[in-house]
């Protein structure tokens, strides 16, 4: 009894130094990169769609069911925004971080943008019978559909003790590539439904095809400038990217003609538009077409600054753009707070054009051996989902070795 009372005290003393074994720096809820030491193995996968003006009731019923419900079709044609975007990204990937500098790796990816004019937009999805006799048009349409698979490695570039700037660079492949780009279409109905009368201006087409389209050089670029002990300015550039098209054929439209019809489902990779127009058409579409031999996929750039509110708290504003804004903007401030040494949080609100409000609520929680992460994006897309026009979720495992 008397060896036992005298090891009681050394108990707490062994407790605190297997939580101090630990690393100090947590992996998936970071306030900056220059802290990150840590070695093991990272799963991590997300998921996000988003929309200035569809309802997060038309998201789940496309994945569920054939057509839209009424409740969000109504939602939707009572909005009063005059265009309609719409952006849609998940992503995987497995990591295996050598040391504090190193890291190998491999990601899959696929985005989906759509931007037009908002009556435009009610014809591509409902048809054009409710526009009988009426001409339809949109000023710029943009619409990028892609899957991307890389694997490569991801090293410091300099590391200092106020600098961190890293870099990942990966062989990709890309497949499903379908794009459209138009500076103005119009569409106008005949009053019986017998045929469309179109204009297509600046038009270019890239239409999707199965297996892989091309292979490149994709990257990402991090930096983070610690200003003082309270302030820290970060850039980060996702996908900076270059690619060698095998056989993709541009076809080139800027001209007016009628045809019967067409039907495109923005959600689907094999969506055509070439092969809904007139045989009478083919041979001036065939004529329009040229080889593309590069693309080049939109990237995302991230402006953030931290201010350390206390030792536990730090307040994170940033902005953030999509291929230069021209598929989106979004503005968010986020709260990061460390409840102990096992858990940190993060809330946070924000702003886009393709996504309107958002509210995410993120959090990980330690162990020795093991991170845990979890990240869930506007909770109230289950309860009001006519209201909400995005969610998403977000995870991640990380084995410490």
């Amino acid at each position: 009894m008397k060896i036992a009372y005298s090891f009681l005290p050394f108990i707490p003393f062994l407790f605190y130094s297997l939580v101090q074994a630990q690393n100090d720096s947590f992996v998936f809820v970071n306030e900056t990169d220059l802290e990150f030491k840590n070695k093991g193995v990272k799963v991590e996968g997300l998921a996000f769609v988003g929309s200035n003006s569809l309802n997060t009731k038309m998201f789940t019923d496309v994945l569920i069911h054939p057509t839209f419900s009424e409740q969000g079709k109504s939602a939707f044609l009572d909005g009063n925004q005059l265009k309609t975007n719409l952006f849609a990204s998940n992503k995987w990937g497995l990591e295996y971080q050598k040391d504090s500098n190193t890291y190998f790796f491999i990601r899959n990816k696929s985005l989906l943008a759509f931007s037009s004019d908002k009556d435009f937009s009610e014809l591509l999805f409902f048809g054009n019978s409710p526009f009988r006799d009426k001409k339809v048009s949109t000023r710029g349409l943009n619409y990028f559909q892609a899957n991307i698979f890389s694997a490569g490695y991801g090293f410091d570039i300099y590391r200092s003790k106020n600098l961190s700037i890293k870099s990942a660079l990966g062989l990709s492949t890309l497949n499903n590539l379908s794009q459209i780009e138009a500076s103005e279409i119009q569409l106008y109905t005949a009053s019986d439904g017998s045929y469309l009368e179109a204009t297509f201006k600046n038009t270019s087409i890239n239409e999707a095809k199965s297996g892989i389209q091309g292979v490149g050089l994709s990257a990402d670029i991090c930096l983070d400038y610690r200003v003082n002990d309270l302030n820290t300015i970060s850039f980060e550039a996702d996908d900076v990217n270059g690619f060698y098209l095998f056989d993709n054929q541009e076809t080139q439209i800027d001209t007016s003609f009628n045809f019967n019809g067409v039907s495109i489902d923005i959600f689907n990779a094999e969506t055509s538009v070439v092969s809904y127009l007139d045989s009478a058409f083919t041979e001036t579409i065939n004529r329009n077409k040229t080889t593309q031999n590069q693309a080049f996929l939109p990237i995302k750039m991230k402006l953030q600054w931290m201010h350390k509110l206390n030792p536990r708290a730090t307040l994170a504003s940033s902005v953030e753009s999509l291929s230069q804004g021209k598929f989106g903007t979004y503005l968010e401030t986020a709260l990061i707070y460390t409840h102990n040494r096992q858990l940190r949080t993060r809330t946070s609100i924000g702003y886009g054009d393709f996504r309107g409000f958002t509210w995410s609520e993120s959090l990980e929680y330690r162990t020795i051996k093991y991170n845990f992460y979890l990240g869930l994006n506007n909770l109230q897309a289950i309860a009001a989902p006519i209201k909400t026009r995005n969610y998403g979720f977000s995870f991640g495992l990380f084995r410490h070795l």
